[in-house]
């Protein structure tokens, strides 16, 4: 996935850039993780998943600015999403979309790709179903406990690549 690639899917796609993202942009990746997830990874989870292996796909704003992420883990034929975050001020713009789009039209190799998402994220479900990803199952109290102490489920949703 390497080198910076224009992404047709944009609305605006002279104002976003989509490419393979690395070390070098860990602490703006680990800043919007903050910002976006309840039970963020720490930086040097971050850095340890780069190291072993996992593929990090970031998407730009105009000057460099991170408007979202994507981080994925490969093993063997099986790829898994293990977070998607598009920063509060480029919501509902695409971008989540673009990413995966860029992610499944990169992913040479991959037979099936995977994730969870939580029941309540409707937004994603209808994105991910829109992108041909189907549910597959359920995760019972996956997500760690939130302010009132309640647990949520998981959605498995996985996509079969030709």
């Amino acid at each position: 996935m390497g080198g910076k690639s224009r992404w047709i899917y944009l609305k605006q796609p002279d104002r976003f850039t989509i490419r393979a993202g690395g070390v070098d942009d860990l602490t703006a990746v680990y800043q919007l993780n903050r910002q976006v997830f309840d039970s963020c990874w720490s930086h040097q989870a971050l850095y340890s998943a780069l190291e072993s292996g996992y593929d990090l796909i970031v998407c730009e704003a105009g000057g460099g600015e991170l408007a979202g992420y994507l981080l994925s883990m490969t093993i063997l034929d099986e790829m898994q999403i293990m977070q998607i975050a598009v920063a509060e001020q480029f919501l509902r713009q695409g971008l989540a979309e673009a990413m995966s789009r860029f992610l499944i039209d990169t992913s040479s190799g991959v037979s099936v790709i995977l994730l969870e998402v939580r029941v309540s994220n409707w937004a994603a479900r209808n994105l991910y179903t829109k992108l041909g990803f189907g549910e597959s199952g359920y995760r019972k109290n996956y997500y760690a406990p939130d302010a009132t102490g309640m647990c949520e489920d998981a959605v498995l949703m996985d996509l079969k690549l030709a």
